[in-house]
């Protein structure tokens, strides 16, 4: 039960309120007590919606063998890590699923791998290095 006292327009009342159920109460004004129904309210579901989890790692597949950009056949990336070993030297000539450098990543070792037959133009990381998914790592042409 709940006790209020207050005043209206300089008279003073007190007042008690005794929750009977979901929508009724009993309210005791100045000694006088009515039964009194409340509106009820309508509860609102909110649906819950929860992200899908992506991998985190990509598919053998794609670590193994990138995607290469067409034309200039830019490797990147295909996951963040750290450059661990590079294989290849500029000018060098590599067949399609040559190693071309190993990337850590959570503690595991991936082999990236030559997409395309060519020659490295040019290599954009070195050991050590931190990378971004996406980011370029080795050019073929």
């Amino acid at each position: 039960m709940k006790e209020f006292k207050f005043k209206i327009n300089g008279k003073d009342f007190e007042t008690s309120v005794n929750e009977l159920d979901d929508n009724k109460v009993e309210v005791t004004v100045n000694g006088k007590t009515y039964a009194v129904e409340l509106p009820k309210e309508e509860k609102k579901v909110q649906p819950v919606v929860r992200p899908v989890a992506k991998p985190a790692v990509a598919p053998k597949e794609t670590a193994s063998a990138p995607k290469t950009a067409g034309g200039a056949g830019t490797v990147k990336s295909p996951l963040p890590g750290s450059i661990i070993t590079i294989a290849v030297k500029e000018g060098q000539s590599v067949k399609r699923g040559n190693l071309l450098l190993t990337i850590e990543s959570m503690k595991m070792e991936n082999a990236i791998k030559a997409g395309k037959d060519g020659v490295v133009s040019a290599i954009h990381v070195q050991p050590g290095q931190s990378v971004l998914q996406g980011d370029a790592l080795v050019d073929l042409n």
